[in-house]
Parts: structure tokens; sequence; C-alpha cells
């Protein structure tokens, strides 16, 4: 199974323990904070968002993957805000732990993780995509995905060879 951690978080600022060194957002609900000397906003957030989902959409389409199962699902939050879509509201209530989640309904479900309204693992036995604390993704494929790789970096985020922490 070839791994990888896949973030925000630029290695290059790294100390020798891998602790990340910037003062950075790492949460949803950071939205509106100063993190070095810069504000979140929400449209900074949602674009960082948006590419945590087009990798994971685009690591299943590469791999031909056309759908995830939950494992170990929790909900953990009920303030939700303007910005949970009707979709995302639609999916809280129908998901289960064991539920094939299709592709199509991936973006919504990543989302909902990504916002700490819930958390699970998404697996099937080619790929698993595990989300952490501080916005840390770590995917595991059957096949490399040089070139998939590659489009993920280019869009912006990094990709380290990394081994999930939450593998059962």
């Amino acid at each position: 199974m070839y791994e990888y951690r896949i973030t925000k978080y630029n290695p290059a600022l790294r100390n020798s323990n891998g602790t990340f060194l910037k003062d950075e957002w790492t949460s949803y609900s950071d939205v509106g904070a100063t993190f070095s000397w810069l504000v979140l906003s929400l449209d900074d957030y949602f674009l960082i968002e948006s590419q945590y989902i087009s990798a994971v959409v685009s690591l299943m389409e590469y791999s031909g993957i056309g759908g995830l199962s939950i494992k170990g699902l929790e909900v953990r939050n009920d303030d939700f805000d303007e910005n949970t879509t009707d979709e995302m509201m639609r999916l809280l209530q129908v998901i289960k732990s064991g539920e094939k989640i299709n592709i199509v309904d991936i973006p919504s479900i990543c989302r909902l993780i990504l916002r700490e309204y819930i958390w699970a693992k998404l697996e099937k036995g080619a790929m698993f995509v595990h989300f952490g604390y501080d916005y840390y993704m770590y995917i595991g494929l059957a096949q490399e995905p040089r070139e998939a790789i590659e489009q993920i970096r280019n869009g912006g985020l990094f990709v380290e060879k990394y081994s999930s922490p939450y593998k059962s």
C-alpha cells in the first residue's frame, strides 16, 4: 500500500521532531482568527478545504474507486452554521458506520469531517482516507498514484510519504 500525509503545511517548516513551527490555523472554527498577522477569511478556508476534497476525489478517480465505506462514525457537533449545505444535513441524517458512500457524496462527507461535525475513516480494500487532528489527512492506495500526486502538489498541498496513525 502506498501511503501519504497530505496537508497544507510545508514540510520545510518542521523541526527535527516533525513539529510544524509556523503559527497556522488548524480548524474551521479558526475562521476570523489571526495567524501570523493575517485573519483567516471564510474564502481562504473554503479554498483549502476544496483542495483537500479535490485531492480525495482525484485519487479515487485515478484508482477507479467509485465509493468508500464509513468506518468508526462519530457525530461530534450539532452546532451547524449557514455554510452547512442541505446536502451535508441530508447525509448527516442517513449515514451509518459500514455504509458505502458514492463518490458524488464524498465532497459533502469530507466537508462534514473537515469542519469537525463528524469523524470517520473512509475505506475500501484498495484505498483509505483518514483525517487527523489539525487538518492532517492520510491516504493509502494499492497502486502508486504518481500523476495524481503531482496534480495535488501543483494544486497547492504538500504530499509526503507517511503511514496513517489511524490504521486499525
